[in-house]
This record gives C-alpha cells, structure tokens and sequence, in this order.
C-alpha cells in the first residue's frame, strides 16, 4: 500500500493489532458457527487469514450469510459489536480503497477522502439496515458511497444505484470496483465540460455559461445530468425558429432553477 495511504496504513496496523489477541479470532470463529454459514473446523485459526478467506470467497450465498450475521452484532452495543463492525470494515477495505480513488479531485486529499470514507462505513456497519439479507456488500458499498458523497459535498451518489449492479459479485472489492469505473467515467464526462471552459474560443454569453456548468460540475453544486440537460436545452433554444412551447418553457424555468443558486456560489467564490 502507498506510503500517502496513511488512513488505510492506520487500519492495517490496528487491525495487526485486533489480530493478535487469540481470543478475538475465537470469538469469530464461534460467531460463524453460531449463523450456520460455516463450520469452524473448516475455517482458519487465525482471525487475520479468516477475514480473508471471507473476502476471497466467490459465493453470494455466503457472503450474504456472514456479513449479514456479522451486522446483527454490529448493531448491538459493546465491545463485541465493535469487534464485528471492525471484522466487517477490514473485509471491505480493498473496496474502500477504490471507491476513495473514484471521488478524489484536485481539490481533495486521498488521505481526506479515506478518512470519510472509512468513517462512514463505520456508521453503515452500524445502522445496516438488516431487512437487506441479499447483495449485502453492494449494498455497503453503495450506502457508504452515498454517505460519504454527501460529507464532500458531492452528488456522484446519483449517478450509482443497486439497480444497475444487476450482475453484482459477492466479493465487497469487486462491487466497488464496478461503482468506481461508473464514477469515474463520470468524472472523465465532467473533465470535458471543464476542457470546453478553458477553449480559448469559448467567449461571450456562451463560454461564461459553460464556465459556471463546469465550475458547478466540478465542485458538486450541479449534478452532472443537470448540466448535460442544460446543454441540450441551450442548443434546443439556438435552433429554434418560433414560439416555445409549453413544455420548452416549463424547461427553461427548471435549467434557471437549478443555475441560479450554482450562479450565487460562483460569485461569492469569484
């Protein structure tokens, strides 16, 4: 891992230390016995290499089956439920480290946005809602990619729904590895609006509008659905040669709405 990955280098390094009293990696291991998931003399002993065959596991249906059991305690209160919220974090960490990746910009630190990442999913490991009983990693991830996109102030949550993980993988990683490319093909759609802004031959009423939608874009003030609506209702109104309609006015009232307060952020940062 990156030496500029303190976050992530913090959890390993408290998780050696979780690791190394035997009386944790026993208690998990009673915990799995408990949920009927699997048996604990098919499981290693060590708790380190048992969360990692947990992660490694390509089974749904067992995946579903531990995490789920591991969130019911988590729920709880004491240091159990600490000890399996932690379990829990440690198996998704490869996958946080990815879904960190997908919603930096030049304007946030890895480290910043690792340290709200992990903080969140805490709190999802702790709130989970248990009626979710299937594609429970996904659903992890998702919820912390929505919890962590609104502390940033951002609105790529938007983009990324459990809906379209319609093939989504057991494994926790290999969910956010799909969420991210979905972020950051985003973030790429975005970058041309922003290379648009700085096009030399971009000027007047024109540029100054594809500078704001790009400075909104970028600094999470607009969705990027909405400057893309935005952008099509402009050439719409280009190439129009009579009357709007009803329906092109109701249009333009909304794209106002959604710019005019974009608009007063722009200024007051200007």
């Amino acid at each position: 891992m990156e030496a500029t990955q303190r976050v992530f280098v913090g959890l390993d390094a408290e998780w050696a230390l979780v690791c190394a009293d035997q009386a944790n990696g026993a208690l998990v291991r009673g915990w799995i016995e408990d949920s009927g998931v699997a048996a604990a003399g098919d499981l290693p002993r060590g708790l380190r290499e048992l969360v990692a065959s947990f992660a490694a596991r390509r089974d749904a249906t067992f995946s579903d089956g531990w995490l789920i059991a591991f969130l019911e305690r988590a729920a709880g209160e004491g240091e159990e439920a600490q000890l399996a919220a932690r379990v829990v974090v440690q198996a998704m960490v490869p996958g946080m480290v990815r879904l960190t990746q997908s919603l930096l910009t030049v304007r946030r630190d890895f480290d910043e946005v690792a340290q709200v990442v992990v903080g969140c999913l805490y709190v999802v490991a702790r709130t989970f809602p248990l009626h979710r009983r299937t594609k429970v990693a996904a659903n992890l991830v998702l919820e912390t990619l929505h919890h962590a996109s609104r502390e940033l102030g951002a609105d790529e949550a938007r983009e990324v729904r459990l809906d379209d993980l319609w093939d989504v993988a057991a494994s926790g990683d290999e969910v956010a590895d799909r969420v991210a490319q979905d972020l950051l093909i985003e973030r790429g759609q975005a970058q041309q609006v922003s290379d648009a802004a700085d096009a030399a031959e971009m000027d007047g009423a024109q540029g100054e509008l594809v500078a704001l939608l790009a400075w909104g874009v970028d600094h999470g003030s607009l969705p990027l659905q909405q400057a893309r609506q935005v952008v099509s209702l402009v050439r719409e109104e280009a190439e129009r040669t009579g009357a709007a309609t009803p329906a092109a006015r109701k249009r333009r009232s909304r794209a106002i709405t959604w710019l005019r307060p974009v608009a007063a952020e722009w200024a007051r940062a200007a």
